[in-house]
């Protein structure tokens, strides 16, 4: 008997609603209503400024750094053009190890320098978080994938070195955060397949970035007939 009721109940709540000015949609104005709100922070072009981290590599701690530049089709599809990084790197204690305690010494190191890469970039997902019920901050989760190319230096343990470009693919995904209209925060993760001339190597990014948003004309503003009747009800009382 309770289902009943409650049913009847939420019945006549949404048939009142549907009656109720600016909220549901009207036959009368032909209005669409979104259960979501559409995206608020839109821009055409981003800049963006990036660190990270690649900690599987065998011999070094890899700390990219670089810039990119992403073009938004739209509020799901983007092309990130191009992100280039220039990667500083530390010696990890295996080549110690192996010389100390198994009297090893490899004969030469794979050294990433740099690498340079191009990305489509999907959308799909955005909502917001309440913080401390004092604010709003709104998010998206996007995902990536493309080409590149990265540059190795290898060092020989005779102290002579030589340079190799091998391509690449990467893919991942990353979630932002609207800081302001213009600005955003960028968390990535992301897998680094590099097709090396003697076999293949597969390292995993951690990265954060900060991105910066523009348009360089105005940008076409789309009217919400349910907001243009809230203030037509608002302007007129």
């Amino acid at each position: 008997m309770s289902k009943t009721v409650a049913m009847i109940t939420m019945i006549l709540v949404l048939l009142g609603a549907g009656g109720s000015d600016g909220w549901c949609q009207s036959s009368q104005d032909n209005e669409t209503v979104y259960a979501v709100q559409n995206r608020i922070f839109h821009r055409d072009h981003e800049l963006n400024f990036n660190i990270g981290y690649i900690a599987d590599d065998d011999f070094f701690h890899v700390y990219p750094i670089g810039v990119g530049y992403t073009y938004h089709f739209d509020d799901h599809m983007a092309w990130e053009v191009a992100r280039g990084q220039y990667m500083f790197n530390s010696d990890k204690d295996l080549k110690d190890i192996l010389r100390d305690e198994f009297n090893v010494q490899p004969e030469r190191f794979p050294k990433q320098t740099y690498m340079l890469h191009s990305h489509f970039v999907y959308s799909p997902l955005y909502g917001k978080h309440a913080v401390m019920n004092r604010g709003i901050i709104n998010n998206e989760i996007y995902f990536f994938a493309g080409p590149g190319v990265v540059h190795y230096e290898w060092e020989f343990s005779t102290g002579e070195s030589t340079t190799e470009d091998a391509l690449s693919i990467s893919f991942g995904a990353g979630l932002k955060y609207f800081l302001s209209e213009k600005w955003c925060l960028n968390f990535e993760i992301r897998d680094l397949i590099n097709f090396r001339e003697e076999q293949t190597e597969n390292n995993i990014y951690f990265g954060i970035g900060v991105g910066y948003r523009f348009n360089m004309a105005p940008r076409k503003v789309q009217d919400d007939p349910t907001m243009n009747k809230l203030k037509r009800i608002l302007n007129d009382g």
